[in-house]
């Protein structure tokens, strides 16, 4: 009855000692790969609070780089600003004593013109009055070959002895002749002066519109434009400072995962080799 215990029994412990051994090889593959999760885990939390630091210091450079261009930019544009403002004042001068030379030239010619127009008026009435002088003495010297003449028949009527009543015609004769002749010539001299006078208001008339005309022709004085604002300083832009991470910016460190024990295959194991044994050692007494 022995060889059937023993056959009985190997078979069972042998298969029981298998499967504690599987039991093992399973619970050590499962810890393997436990370890190798956990081991990755963790390298990826530690990746992670790695790259949120260079994050950070990134975004540190990145905001003083931004702080240094925007600077820059200001103070390139302050300074374009004032250049051109410097430049409109330039304008602004250049074209008031450009407008100031032209006032002066106009008043320059207008007093020209001015100064012309009086001295054509003076030579005008310098000829009036040469003119009017002229026809003067020439209604003189007609009165005087007048006087002459009735002087010289007056002598002659004498010389012929002419007498009472005909001397006395002759003599008023030569006098009304005398006084209608010298009327004549008074008449001229009279309408020669009114002549003069009348050419003389005719250049004196045209001398005021002349006048007027150069007076028109002077530009108004200019005026200084008021001088354009100064550029305002370009506001300094303020940028977000990163903020610098804390312990809520990275994710909580990774747990260990649990362990798979091989204790419970070998128990397992163990009960069905001893309840192989004493199911052998029941049969061998029977």
């Amino acid at each position: 009855m022995a060889l059937p215990y023993l056959a009985t029994f190997g078979i069972a412990g042998i298969q029981s000692l298998l499967g504690g051994i599987s039991g093992q090889s399973e619970a050590d593959a499962a810890n393997a790969a436990q370890r190798a999760t956990d081991r990755q885990n963790l390298l990826n939390w530690q990746y992670g609070k790695k790259t949120t630091r260079l994050d950070y210091r990134h975004e540190r450079k990145q905001w003083r780089m931004n702080q240094r261009n925007e600077e820059v930019t200001r103070k390139w544009r302050d300074a374009t600003n004032l250049q051109d403002w410097n430049y409109n004042l330039k304008i602004q001068d250049f074209e008031y004593l450009s407008q100031m030379r032209q006032f002066n030239k106009s008043n320059q010619i207008a007093d020209q013109q001015l100064t012309f127009n009086a001295m054509a008026q003076k030579v005008a009435n310098e000829a009036e009055y040469r003119k009017l002088e002229d026809t003067t003495k020439e209604i003189a010297f007609q009165n005087q070959d007048i006087i002459l003449r009735a002087v010289q028949s007056e002598g002659a009527a004498a010389v012929k002895g002419q007498q009472g009543r005909t001397a006395e015609k002759a003599g008023q004769a030569e006098l009304a002749s005398l006084g209608r002749n010298q009327a004549i010539l008074a008449e001229s001299l009279l309408s020669a002066r009114a002549d003069s006078q009348a050419a003389m208001r005719k250049i004196a008339t045209d001398k005021f519109g002349a006048d007027l005309a150069a007076n028109a022709s002077r530009m108004l004085k200019p005026e200084r434009l008021p001088a354009p604002p100064k550029p305002l300083e370009t506001p300094v832009t303020e940028f977000l400072k990163p903020r610098k991470p804390t312990k809520y910016d990275f994710v909580p460190k990774p747990i260990k995962g649990t362990m798979v024990s091989s204790t419970g295959a070998w128990m397992e194991a163990g009960g069905k080799i001893a309840s192989a044994a004493l199911g052998g050692i029941g049969a061998d007494w029977l």
